[in-house]
Formats: structure tokens, sequence, C-alpha cells
């Protein structure tokens, strides 16, 4: 999803910095199509200051769809201090109009300010143990002084017809809020994800969403002189 918004973003004329910090799954290149790309990584990310030059960083990550992306590659390295996240988050933001992050499970935004800082939005599934995931999640961010997050809800993927989906309306009412989406599992984009294709268009279960949520970046930085972090 984050992937698909950077794309999206990025053909409305965004300069958009991608960064991979789930550090639990990581691997954004190899999901991207681009594991076998020149380009840096954060392995080989060094930040022994907390500093690091927005422009040099830039022009050394992979470029994909017109947006610059730095993949987590956990099988070369440990997982970063979050100096050295936040390090690459305030140099990329010289440089681009957003960064947009994934940020896996979300426990790197208690220690890295620039996350708890940013537009934050969790993509939720619609079953019920989704729900009460989210729910936890949205509390922590609550804890740790984030802004009230856009929530998107995600159909769960290989549900039978009928059975442990919950609608939006369901939803709403379970997280007291409104959701964006659905954004609908896509089996085209499943299998050219799994042959190493990468994503090759927005699929057309998530364009709607994706264009709604574009909508929500476009204002968030029509309304601030200062470049924005997206979690997601």
């Amino acid at each position: 999803m984050t992937a698909m918004l950077a794309w999206e973003l990025s053909v409305r004329g965004r300069r958009c910095a991608l960064v991979d910090a789930d550090f639990v799954g990581g691997c954004l290149d190899v999901l991207l199509g681009m594991e076998n790309e020149p380009g840096l990584r954060f392995s080989q990310v060094d930040a022994p200051l907390g500093h690091l030059d927005g422009a040099a960083l830039n022009h050394e990550l992979i470029a994909w769809e017109g947006v610059r992306v730095l993949p987590y590659d956990p099988w070369n390295a440990k997982q970063p201090e979050w100096w050295e996240v936040q390090a690459a988050l305030r140099a990329l933001a010289q440089v681009n109009d957003v960064v947009l992050v994934d940020a896996g499970q979300g426990g790197l935004i208690e220690t890295v300010t620039d996350l708890r800082e940013g537009l934050h939005i969790v993509a939720t599934e619609l079953s019920v143990l989704g729900l009460a995931r989210t729910k936890a999640h949205r509390a922590r961010l609550v804890s740790w002084e984030c802004s009230t997050p856009h929530i998107v809800g995600i159909e769960p993927r290989g549900a039978p017809r009928g059975r442990g989906t919950v609608t939006i309306a369901e939803a709403q009412d379970y997280l007291t809020t409104s959701l964006f989406g659905p954004i609908k599992p896509s089996v085209g984009l499943c299998g050219d994800v799994l042959e190493g294709l990468g994503i090759r268009s927005i699929a057309k279960g998530s364009r709607k969403t994706i264009a709604m949520l574009a909508d929500l970046v476009d204002t968030t930085l029509s309304g601030s002189e200062k470049d924005t972090s997206v979690s997601g």
C-alpha cells in the first residue's frame, strides 16, 4: 500500500522517497522486484554522528517508478539504530517533497521523533482480529503523542466468500472513526510479487483508495511549508 501511494504521488509530480523501516519483515526491494538493482541498502547507511547529506543519500538509492527507495536487507545486517533511521529520514526530507515510511508493526515509532510527528496511515485487515490489533496500535500511538491516524481497511486475502470479513461500516462502528477503503486483494498483483516482477501497476481494487490517500497527503503538504513524513 505504501509503495503504491508513493507511485501515485510521483505521478502527480511529487518528489518521493520510500523507506523500508519494517525491521521484522523488510525486503521492500524484493517485493518491488528490484533486489538485483544497484543502490544503497540500510546495511550500508552509516551515520555515526546522526547526520547524513540528503542529496548524496538520495542519489545513491534505488530508483523505482520515479521514487527513490531505501530498503532493509535483514540478511546483511543487524537492525539499524534509531538515530541512523532518524538521520536517513531527515536527510531524505531535505530533498524530497514527502518521505513515505513502511513502519511495519510500528514499534520504531516510539523512538524516532520524526515518525511520531508525521502523518500516520494505518492499514487494518477487515477481520475481528485485524480490528482488535488496530485498536491496540491506535492506543499506542496516542500514548506516544502521535497525531490521530488515518485508517485504511484491507479485505483479508483468501477468506471464504461471505465469511470472516468485516464491512467498512462495521469497522467504523467498532473503531468509532471513518475508514478509507476497502482495498481488495489482487490475484494478479500477488502473482507478480511472488514471481519477482514487483508492482507493475496500481491494482484495480486499490486505485480509488490510493487516490484518496494521495489526496490526503497532497492536502497535508499544501497546508504546511515543511516537508511531511508519512508513516504507513
